[in-house]
């Protein structure tokens, strides 16, 4: 365990933007503070955890890297225990990669434990990170993102997918932190795999990237009905985003096929609206302050989005909210929260 900083900046246009993120410990309690703005200017600062155990405010500093590198961020500089997160880069055009992904169905978990006896759905990872595919032809990457855009990637991805012993390639995947996770195979050395079963394109995966260098991880399969039920409580007990339900026989189709399922672990709760903190007032987004009673006070839980199709609640009102999990301790807070439509006023 040990403190880790990290020093990010935007530039696009006439946006000029930093931000600076610290993972720092007082008597082995751990915080996360953050400090944006334009270069040059005065910074706004915000505590994100404190008085946590060290995991906890990990998994918050590693997320808040990957949101920012997954929204075009690039990193300045940094010291970390040598996993320095990988940055994928905004579209600088709209080019079209003429790559369609496939994209994934949401289900309920009730829903995707029924497939657990089917010998034809296999179980991941829903990581929580960015979809990235990546293309190599003639030597040179390229990579795409869910919308089938052409973006750049980092040069330490590439340098990674150098180890792999092919001419040309589309592999399909999704970026977290200094690790790519690799799901699917597409294409190798001009053979277009997309027609075939995806239990084959697996099993071409794991023979050209499997152990070829340490930031490609293969995703691991949950393929047996016993496999998969113990993989589904470890991915409770890991608290992982979720995961994903795979149709071995299926072949690839692009868009929202509805052949392969994304389960994500979320729940249900009823909280208070009140006032954004400062930091947040003026960020210029439609959104609500959350917060909760404890021992008859109100307790700050986060903010949450409201999309123009809802009515923007008043303070005092209830709002159910659907998150994914929470950040325990004082300064705990909700994770991927979305607002529903039933409102219940106080």
């Amino acid at each position: 365990m040990q403190a880790e900083t990290i020093e990010l900046y935007f530039q696009q246009g006439s946006s000029d933007k930093v931000y600076h993120l610290q993972l720092e410990s007082v008597e082995e309690q751990w915080s996360v503070n953050a400090q944006w703005g334009r270069r040059g200017s005065a910074l706004q600062s915000d505590r994100k955890l404190s008085n946590v155990a060290y995991e906890e405010a990990k998994r918050v500093y590693d997320r808040i890297i990957r949101e920012k590198t997954g929204k075009g961020y690039l990193i300045a500089q940094a010291t970390t225990n040598g996993n320095t997160p990988i940055s994928v880069g905004l579209p600088s055009v709209k080019e079209h990669s003429g790559h369609a992904p496939e994209l994934l169905t949401p289900i309920e978990e009730p829903e995707a434990l029924q497939l657990v006896q089917d010998s034809s759905w296999w179980f991941q990872q829903k990581f929580d990170g960015r979809r990235l595919a990546v293309q190599k032809t003639d030597g040179q990457y390229s990579g795409i993102n869910k919308l089938g855009r052409l973006i750049p990637i980092d040069s330490r991805l590439t340098k990674s997918l150098e180890s792999v012993q092919a001419q040309a390639f589309l592999v399909d995947g999704e970026i977290t932190d200094s690790r790519f996770h690799l799901w699917d195979l597409l294409s190798i050395n001009g053979t277009d795999l997309r027609t075939l079963p995806y239990e084959i394109r697996y099993a071409r995966l794991g023979l050209v990237f499997r152990g070829a260098d340490e930031a490609l991880r293969v995703c691991e399969t949950a393929m047996t009905p016993k496999s998969k039920r113990a993989f589904v409580k470890a991915m409770h007990e890991s608290r992982a985003e979720g995961f994903v339900c795979k149709n071995r026989n299926a072949a690839y189709a692009g868009g929202r096929a509805g052949q392969h399922f994304k389960c994500k672990f979320v729940t249900t709760a009823s909280f208070i609206v009140g006032p954004k903190p400062p930091a947040k007032e003026a960020d210029g987004h439609r959104s609500i302050g959350l917060y909760l009673l404890e021992e008859n006070r109100e307790r700050f839980m986060g903010t949450v989005r409201v999309p123009e199709r809802y009515a923007l609640p008043r303070e005092g009102q209830i709002v159910e909210i659907r998150y994914l999990y929470c950040h325990s301790g004082a300064a705990g807070k909700l994770i991927q929260a979305n607002i529903s439509a039933k409102f219940v006023t106080t």
